[in-house]
């Protein structure tokens, strides 16, 4: 759940150039509720217990060796991510709860629409969803509890009221904000980066494509490149009109899609050109394999037509 999201936001923090600042803000927001907890142990308002101290220590504690990863580990992945938003859910949760009064517990349980924002800019609806249930049954028992205790519903409500809106509609609204923009980015790149007649990549889209697959590569491996056209393009158009041009081309980009296995990147480059780009290596420039593959096609219409060259070999050969 929220795989996706999650992969799309640390590449905009990374690719932006946000990730450090974004992870350090995370690490002072946990230190800050260590230094709350620690506060809230010795304020009029705090638990009156020696059990409710113990509990604040152990989620002071706790915020400060969460803060400490953030700062010195790497980036997490969704896994973890997760796990932090139930941690701080918890540890927020727990703070509320050992507050003397019910005004305090639910002024204290706004600090769970900090949670929210995270989980809807990094985790999507799915995991946002479940933190705003557990927020409002939070809130919830809060209320009941005061109520048991003779507090006025009225006078409760000034505080349920507004903890409600920053830690459920606001989390949620922005996550409609932020899920609707990233259909629409995505939308935006595909365009940007598709061939709108084949549905294939441009060679823009080629481009990003062979990166990310880089990216992923962890040891160098043969990377081939092959381009394919359309033997007497011109005089078919000319004949028989465009479109029966863009028949052919759309009839060959559906073949070249057919037999591309997966993770190889079948893309139109231009004209009545099509390229096949299958394994990878972070080494090799794919401009330079791309005009290898431009020698050897041009080679073979030189001497007919109808034919496959490779680069590289006698011309009897290809």
């Amino acid at each position: 759940m929220g795989v996706r999201e999650f992969a799309f936001a640390t590449r905009a923090l990374r690719e932006g150039r946000m990730m450090g600042a974004f992870t350090r803000f995370i690490a002072m927001a946990c230190f800050l509720l260590a230094m709350l907890c620690v506060v809230t142990a010795v304020i009029p308002m705090g638990p009156d217990t020696i059990a409710g101290r113990a509990i604040l220590l152990t989620v002071a504690v706790s915020a400060v060796l969460m803060g400490l990863r953030w700062l010195f580990t790497p980036w997490p992945t969704h896994g973890p991510a997760v796990v932090f938003v139930v941690w701080a859910d918890v540890a927020v949760a727990l703070l509320s709860m050992v507050m003397s009064t019910p005004e305090a517990r639910l002024s204290s349980a706004l600090y769970l629409g900090l949670n929210g924002i995270f989980a809807a800019f990094l985790l999507g609806p799915r995991i946002l969803l479940a933190h705003c249930v557990f927020g409002a049954v939070v809130i919830a028992a809060i209320t009941v509890e005061g109520m048991s205790s003779g507090a006025a519903l009225w006078d409760l409500g000034m505080f349920a009221l507004p903890a409600l809106a920053w830690v459920v509609f606001v989390p949620l609204a922005g996550c409609v904000l932020i899920t609707s923009g990233r259909r629409a980015l995505r939308a935006t790149v595909r365009s940007a980066e598709s061939d709108p007649l084949t549905g294939l990549w441009n060679r823009r889209g080629m481009l990003s494509a062979f990166g990310r697959a880089v990216r992923n590569v962890s040891e160098p491996q043969i990377v081939a490149v092959a381009v394919f056209d359309i033997d007497k393009f011109k005089q078919l158009n000319d004949t028989h009109g465009h479109t029966a041009g863009d028949g052919a081309l759309i009839a060959l980009a559906q073949r070249l899609r057919a037999m591309a296995q997966p993770g190889e990147i079948p893309a139109r480059i231009g004209g009545d050109e099509l390229m096949l780009v299958g394994l990878y290596s972070d080494t090799d420039d794919i401009d330079d394999l791309v005009r290898h593959a431009d020698t050897a096609m041009y080679r073979a219409k030189r001497t007919g037509g109808g034919r496959c060259s490779v680069y590289g070999r006698p011309e009897g050969n290809g």
